[in-house]
């Protein structure tokens, strides 16, 4: 009986019901939005960054930090025979040194990182350098990213000067051609890297068979003279940054929600005030202040029921055409973030039903909390319109 009542009143309400209805339901669909976007933004980045950095894991030169490029030439050491086993696809030797490209007559320092040409591991576009297979003689073949020839003024075929300092502390000099630009999506690969061939760097720093770090699928244990470093680790920085923007979306997702709060608890408390008469004769006929509290809480209820439904028929279509065109991102492009290509969302079902329902809940809540002066009214003051002033 409750429910048919309260059917029919909500019917009744009109323009105020669909109003109430329409706005919870575009906030359930921002709130997916919104977490959805974040979850393709991190699982894309993170992604990047695995792929062309990171992989499962380093195994680096104990001591090694990529933000003191002074120590750099300290700091490496043979392959161990444990790591320099695995096949191609499984690790990817990587030799890191400092040096300077003079450009313009202007020094210019940048990291000269090696990468083993037969790894299957990161995903690099390095074929340009792998068609140099010629040991190093007049001029050494290098390759840099879009970031790179942006801030150097450096394209395809240009010859500058390389600076570096052999195993022995000598310093030695060569011309190096940009045998090619290439759009890398992951920031540390790019601004102020210069990339080589690994046997061509061993050969021009006289470190045979050195590395600085090694790419791994993952942990293989421990390996003498190296320590595992993480994927955690690798990616503290923009772990970090994501964490911090979760935050920041659901503090705003907070904001809606309580502007949606607001909406219900001013809507139904001015539904109590108009509607005293008829809850005075609802009262007469014999129910109960607590049976009334159901029916107004029910109508509420109702109404975050229609929001659901609304958000499925309004989100549906609005996902699938999002998911075809995706969010452009390039904008982007001189940030640090390893995400250029367009980002397209990840539903989490687990995330989405905590969400709906909490939207749900808070919604019955807002519907309940005026109603509970129902409890104590009297039914010959409401009959007169005087029980709720």
């Amino acid at each position: 009986m409750i429910l048919k009542v309260a059917l029919r009143n909500f019917a009744g309400q009109g323009m105020r019901a669909f109003l109430n209805v329409s706005v919870t339901a575009l906030i359930i669909i921002a709130t997916i939005f919104s977490l959805s976007l974040l979850n393709g933004f991190q699982a894309q980045a993170l992604k990047n960054l695995s792929t062309t950095d990171v992989g499962g894991g380093h195994y680096r030169v104990p001591g090694f930090d990529i933000m003191s490029p002074t120590d750099w030439e300290d700091l490496t050491q043979e392959v161990p025979r444990q790591l320099s086993q695995f096949k191609h696809n499984e690790k990817a030797e990587v030799l890191v040194q400092q040096g300077q490209l003079f450009i313009n007559n202007r020094m210019f320092p940048v990291q000269l990182r090696g990468v083993e040409m037969g790894q299957q591991l990161l995903d690099l576009p390095m074929d340009h350098l792998l068609r140099r297979q010629q040991p190093v003689a007049d001029s050494v073949p290098i390759i840099i990213g879009t970031q790179m020839s942006r801030k150097s003024k450096l394209k395809v075929g240009d010859q500058v000067v390389m600076k570096w300092r052999d195993k022995h502390g000598a310093v030695d000099a060569l011309d190096a051609e940009v045998v090619d630009v290439v759009p890398l999506v992951n920031p540390r690969v790019d601004e102020g890297v210069a990339w080589l061939r690994l046997d061509h760097l061993r050969q021009i720093t006289l470190r045979s068979k050195e590395i600085t770090w090694v790419v791994v699928e993952g942990n293989r244990g421990k390996v003498e003279g190296l320590e595992f470093i993480d994927t955690d680790y690798l990616m503290r920085d923009l772990l970090a940054l994501l964490a911090n923007d979760r935050r920041n979306t659901r503090l705003i997702i907070g904001i809606l929600l309580m502007l949606a709060a607001i909406s219900v608890f001013n809507t139904q408390y001015l539904n109590i005030f108009k509607r005293q008469k008829e809850i005075g004769t609802l009262m007469a006929m014999g129910m109960t202040p607590n049976q009334i509290i159901r029916l107004f809480t029910v109508e509420g209820g109702l109404a975050a029921v229609g929001a659901v439904l609304m958000a499925v028929v309004l989100g549906i279509p609005f996902f699938a055409w999002f998911q075809i065109s995706g969010f452009d991102v390039s904008h982007l492009s001189g940030t640090g973030i390893p995400v250029r290509e367009n980002i397209f969302l990840e539903f989490n079902v687990r995330e989405i039903a905590t969400a709906v329902s909490i939207i749900v809940g808070l919604m019955i809540l807002v519907a309940w909390w005026p109603v509970r002066r129902i409890s104590n009214l009297e039914p010959t003051q409401a009959l007169r319109g005087r029980g709720i002033t």
